[in-house]
């Protein structure tokens, strides 16, 4: 009796610290939608629109990975990234697909903008520097905005 119900208490246990894990991940991934949505007030009357669903993803403080995103030559563009509320800094420098720099934002702000014209169509490296978070790992989140032909 006691081997089949020690089996069933972990598999709850598990359960449990699987969902309540899940549930922290949707939290931070609502805040990090929340934060994208207002920062793309600033874009917005400025012609810009989303032009895809965002990249989601978490660091700890001082890391940094790339997302590559499709993109068409002669656009317009501005990259958004935000972060969640334990982070102070996240920077974002983006390269064409030759690997030549075509603009950062390195500021010490949780939402950058890097806005360009792509020169050529294809895959860009959007690098995602997480420069400071209270509590590891933080979320961040990245999304692709064009200028509509106005």
């Amino acid at each position: 009796m006691r081997a089949v119900l020690g089996p069933t208490l972990l598999a709850a246990a598990l359960g449990v610290v699987v969902s309540t894990s899940t549930s922290a991940q949707n939290t931070y991934q609502q805040q990090i939608t929340r934060q994208l949505t207002n920062a793309a007030n600033i874009l917005t009357p400025r012609g810009y629109t989303a032009d895809r669903a965002p990249v989601m993803g978490n660091l700890n403080a001082s890391n940094q990975e790339s997302v590559l995103m499709n993109l068409n030559a002669g656009v317009q563009y501005a990259i958004l990234g935000v972060c969640d509320n334990d982070c102070r800094d996240v920077d974002l420098r983006v390269y064409d697909p030759l690997g030549n720099s075509v603009g950062e934002d390195v500021a010490t702000d949780d939402t950058p903008v890097v806005e360009f014209v792509a020169s050529t169509s294809g895959q860009y490296r959007v690098t995602v520097i997480m420069a400071a978070c209270n509590q590891n790992p933080c979320y961040y989140g990245v999304q692709v905005f064009l200028r509509s032909g106005k």
